[in-house]
């Protein structure tokens, strides 16, 4: 059992207890998400790094309810705005609403093997450590979260009106909605969270970071999106606009991934993704490059998941690569290895990193 395995943290499971739940929360990090993990070790530990590692959490928490195939979706909109309601509570009378939520949730997630349910079952022991940050620090986190629960709620009504049916999107403004619940207010909590916590970005540069903020979450939940097609096409889901789709003669989504699909024609369809995430991903460099030198751990925190969000799209192509079933787009751990070895000696100078993106977008031109 989960509860058996964390013993260590202090977890008595027959009291609902844990005495080191900061070490807790850093071990559910690691169960729940190893990429991020490696990226929150880099920033600055009391001052930013345990916020957003409990932000994380949070976010995590929201998408196992959204995500359960055992939920129906009021149930799921219920227990999101269960969820949600906690965070206006105040550091003195949280404690009722995060019972009703844990109280609302299935049974058998207070023991469950699965650790993202678990940690929503035992959100309580995370959720204490929130409360004891400071408020400047709450309220970008609490934003993020009331706003992402929301969003997907509204998506979960949607899946469920969509059963027995491919789950769509009808046109771009759709999916930068969906992107923005989902990854969007991540940006903003981000750059919020920066803020507040950095003695080194004024209020004009914050300004001018907000304004990409939104768009550099978005370009890298484009990236998934379109690594990820394939796969999710065998769960009846595509997240390409049906309306790119029909452009070129695919009335049906599944007509996109078919073996007899025409490639141009395809092609054509994927280039407008990729050409937008690039897009997105030069708003990310931009943001990146308004990060004090001066705050060289938070620039690397960012430049991190943004080149290796460039070296995946650089490695779609023009897309065909994205329909091949027996092979999945990632990039290597070499790779991964490269990109923290490199950055982490450069980090410092725009023009390093502008190189970098540069040279990894002229390889998108070459495939035009």
């Amino acid at each position: 059992m989960i509860a058996e395995e964390l013993t260590r943290f202090g977890i008595d499971s027959t009291r609902n207890t844990c005495t080191h739940p900061w070490a807790y929360a850093k071990e559910m990090l690691q169960r729940v998400s190893r990429t991020f993990a490696l990226n929150i070790r880099v920033l600055p530990g009391v001052r930013l790094g345990r916020p957003i590692l409990l932000a994380y959490l949070f976010c995590r928490m929201a998408d196992t309810v959204e995500d359960s195939p055992h939920l129906p979706a009021q149930e799921k909109v219920r227990l999101l705005e269960l969820f949600a309601r906690i965070f206006s509570h105040t550091q003195f009378s949280w404690h009722d609403a995060a019972a009703a939520f844990v109280t609302a949730l299935p049974s058998s997630w207070l023991q469950s093997e699965d650790d993202e349910e678990f940690l929503c079952a035992h959100c309580a022991w995370v959720i204490d450590l929130y409360f004891a940050l400071p408020k400047k620090v709450q309220m970008p986190i609490e934003q993020c979260v009331r706003e992402m629960c929301d969003g997907m709620g509204r998506f979960a009504l949607r899946q469920e009106s969509q059963a027995g049916q491919w789950l769509t999107i009808e046109d771009e403004a759709d999916l930068d909605q969906y992107c923005y619940f989902v990854a969007g207010v991540v940006g903003n909590m981000l750059c919020d969270l920066f803020y507040a916590q950095s003695p080194f970005i004024n209020n004009a540069r914050h300004q001018r970071m907000r304004q990409l903020a939104v768009s550099f979450g978005l370009g890298l939940q484009l990236v998934n999106i379109i690594k990820d097609a394939m796969e999710d096409s065998v769960r009846n889901v595509c997240f390409i606009p049906m309306e790119w789709l029909r452009e070129e003669g695919f009335m049906h989504p599944a007509e996109l991934f078919s073996a007899q699909a025409d490639e141009g024609a395809r092609q054509r369809v994927m280039h407008k993704i990729i050409s937008k995430a690039w897009r997105h991903l030069q708003d990310a460099l931009d943001y990146t490059v308004l990060i004090p030198a001066l705050e060289p751990r938070l620039r690397l925190f960012c430049q991190w998941p943004m080149l290796m969000a460039a070296e995946t799209l650089t490695g779609a192509g023009n897309g065909t690569v994205l329909f091949k079933p027996d092979q999945k787009l990632k990039i290597s751990r070499a790779d991964v290895k490269r990109i923290i070895r490199q950055s982490s000696m450069w980090c410092w100078t725009n023009s390093w990193i502008k190189r970098r993106f540069a040279a990894l977008s002229s390889t998108k031109t070459a495939q035009q």
